[in-house]
């Protein structure tokens, strides 16, 4: 992590001292983001435009937050790429609208893009069966669903080994472009291999790799990764008979995800283990995927029962912290 950046909105009234939250409608020319990155401060005005054009489309969006788009300098410029035209005069927000993040782009004023992060239980089936098809044995990382004035496309991130591929699907399962990239493997620092040892003593198959980023405009200001540069650090590795990655931010350890599908919930803490007899009594378990961070400990599990398919994600504490089902 390179810089620090904090981003809040003020609403400033005249001949006023008052502040107003962020989620709280003003006019759009009292509408200000002010970037805080080391010692610098600079203050950009969304044009008044800019934010009629938002509320109209996403009248019910909540924790909106504004950003003044600048080019990603550190990665070569792809002409075919959808953002190859934006410049440091064009805007994004990021939001919250159906218990979704969301992500909007506009540029010379009209809005061009949205994002939506969804999960993989999301997916239209014919989606879901080129994906199984096409990438068999790859974890599915992310997905988006991402609207233009063209079309509506799901992009699927998968990961297996050093392959990386980001693949857009119509909504029909046909693939409209798709990108691979490979992970490259890197002699760590002595000070990460040390924390390394000493966090998974018991791991094998170690296997470090400099981080392979997004493309800037991919990724989401409040993912964990967006300040991640091609500095940082991925490492595999396998421990109680499953595959895992861990990431180093500027040295330091920052996450870990399992990357095998496992459909053993014996590994899984008793106390979640006792929430799943209780709250989802006579479903099966297909799927249990663990996220740790420095801040908390994630486990996501897929459950089936006859036509229905769900995904939990629960903290170490037992708290469900998101669920969606859907028949299938």
């Amino acid at each position: 992590m390179k810089t620090f950046s904090i981003v809040l909105f003020v609403a400033i009234m005249a001949g006023s001292n008052l502040f107003k939250t962020p989620e709280t409608t003003v006019a759009s020319k009292d509408l200000t983001k002010v970037s805080v990155s080391c010692s610098t401060i600079d203050t950009v005005i969304v044009p008044g435009n800019i934010n009629t054009s938002f509320s109209t489309k996403y009248p019910q969006a909540t924790k909106v937050t504004w950003y003044q788009y600048t080019p990603d300098k550190t990665m070569p410029a792809d002409p075919t790429a959808w953002y190859y035209g934006l410049d440091d005069k064009d805007y994004y927000v990021t939001f919250n609208m159906d218990n979704s993040d969301y992500i909007a782009w506009y540029d010379n004023g009209n809005w061009i893009r949205s994002s939506q992060r969804i999960d993989d239980i999301d997916l239209p089936a014919d989606v879901m069966r080129a994906v199984n098809t096409q990438y068999p044995g790859y974890k599915i990382a992310d997905v988006d669903l991402e609207h233009d004035n063209k079309q509506t496309l799901y992009e699927v991130k998968l990961v297996k080994g050093d392959s990386k591929w980001n693949v857009h699907y119509t909504p029909t399962g046909t693939v409209a472009r798709k990108k691979e990239r490979h992970l490259t493997k890197y002699d760590p620092q002595a000070d990460m291999t040390a924390d390394f040892t000493t966090r998974f003593p018991n791991s094998t198959d170690v296997v470090w790799y400099r981080y392979t980023p997004e493309e800037r405009a991919d990724i989401y200001p409040t993912d964990w990764d967006y300040n991640m540069d091609a500095n940082d650090y991925e490492v595999r590795y396998k421990m109680d008979g499953n595959e895992y990655s861990a990431w180093y931010d500027d040295g330091k350890w920052v996450r870990t995800e399992s990357m095998t599908m496992n459909a053993n919930n014996a590994k899984l803490p008793a106390n979640i283990n006792d929430l799943l007899k209780t709250q989802y009594s006579g479903y099966t378990v297909k799927d249990v995927e663990t996220e740790q961070s420095t801040t908390r400990t994630v486990y996501e599990i897929e459950l089936a029962k006859g036509n229905e398919k769900c995904k939990v994600f629960y903290t170490s504490e037992g708290a469900i912290i998101k669920k969606k089902c859907k028949t299938v």
